[in-house]
């Protein structure tokens, strides 16, 4: 074989297929990229153990069919530091000889018969599209929801995406839920997934479900996923009731405002703290305090209503985590409640849990 093609294409497609290369030790396969020709059309494979992302040319190739599996680290960072117009790969002998600036020869990785690892067939062609997802909206999951994610494995399923009538993260501190009904069941997205997703192309991705697994498709980017068990385990209605709770007070603050004095309060909270400052409702506006007293800082209300006298402790980072996400000149938050504090923001939802200073 030998397949020569335009470096900028190769170098585009490189650079979204090895996203999914996880380098996992324990999982060979994931430090690996496939490199195929089919039909003349060339396709780069990767996995991270569980999701298989398939990078397709958007022009077809002059190149009989074949196909190799090189390690994904090293092809990928040759092929981004080659300036030539173009690149020719050529195999011969279980070698990958790649030329450009200059000729490069790679070892290909052999299994334990000696023969070219070939990633494994995961799926049969798919014909029906169940579903469309807009890349806008994994754009915005990903912005709102993303810092929500659990990172402890205690309860598994908090660790993805909840996709049912919103989409829902937690990580037990933080809540945030975001009005979007993507699919027809209930689902985990795992995050990892999710970033594939926002690195595809298209504006309009093609969704296909069926009971082990779920494909996601474009002209030039398809990826496979496994159905994640543990939906029934997520606690949606918990969740939903919190959310949806009472909170009796609503204020309307600047949002630069904020973050700007955080950035400032920041430097009064010691390891002392355990990151806690405070929160005190007045006629005014909104005070925040460090715990020490030793920086302190109000904040006019633009709006408020139903004004209470209410004081509260929460994690300094964990608010900041949640209001950088927003993207208005205005936070609307409601308080009064006896378990957070909320923020709601053109159908996005988000909790920041009060703190136990014991």
């Amino acid at each position: 074989m030998n397949l020569t093609i335009k470096t900028e294409q190769l170098q585009d497609m490189v650079n979204r297929a090895i996203k999914c290369a996880s380098n996992n030790k324990l999982i060979p396969l994931t430090s690996l990229m496939s490199v195929k020709v089919d039909n003349g059309v060339l396709v780069l494979t990767t996995t991270d153990g569980a999701n298989f992302y398939y990078v397709r040319s958007a022009s077809a190739v002059q190149c009989d069919d074949f196909e190799v599996s090189v390690l994904a680290d090293l092809f990928t960072k040759l092929v981004l530091k080659t300036t030539s117009e173009t690149l020719t790969l050529s195999v011969e002998d279980n070698v990958l000889e790649i030329k450009g600036n200059g000729t490069y020869k790679m070892e290909l990785p052999l299994d334990e018969g000696g023969k070219i690892i070939k990633f494994p067939k995961k799926f049969d062609e798919f014909v029906n599209v169940g579903k469309t997802v807009k890349r806008d909206d994994i754009d915005r999951i990903i912005a709102y929801n993303k810092n929500s994610l659990a990172v402890s494995v205690t309860l598994p399923s908090l660790t993805c995406y909840y996709c049912g009538d919103t989409v829902i993260s937690c990580d037990s501190h933080m809540v945030c839920s975001t009005e979007m009904h993507l699919f027809d069941n209930d689902l985990l997205i795992s995050p990892q997934l999710m970033e594939i997703l926002s690195i595809f192309k298209a504006t309009e991705i093609n969704c296909s479900i069926n009971d082990d697994f779920i494909i996601f498709e474009t002209a030039n980017d398809l990826v496979y996923a496994p159905i994640i068990e543990g939906v029934d385990t997520y606690p949606a209605d918990a969740l939903n009731s919190l959310l949806n709770g009472e909170f009796p007070s609503m204020c309307k603050i600047n949002r630069d405002d904020v973050l700007s004095l955080l950035d400032r309060l920041s430097l009064f909270v010691g390891s002392y703290d355990k990151k806690l400052i405070y929160l005190t409702f007045t006629n005014e506006g909104v005070m925040f305090n460090s715990k020490k007293m030793s920086g302190s800082e109000l904040v006019p209300y633009i709006e408020s209503e139903n004004f209470s006298d209410y004081t509260c402790a929460v994690d300094i980072n964990m608010l900041q985590s949640q209001l950088q996400t927003q993207s208005n000149e205005t936070i609307t938050m409601y308080y009064g409640s006896d378990v957070a504090i909320k923020f709601v923001s053109e159908g996005v939802t988000q909790l920041v849990a009060l703190a136990n200073e014991e």
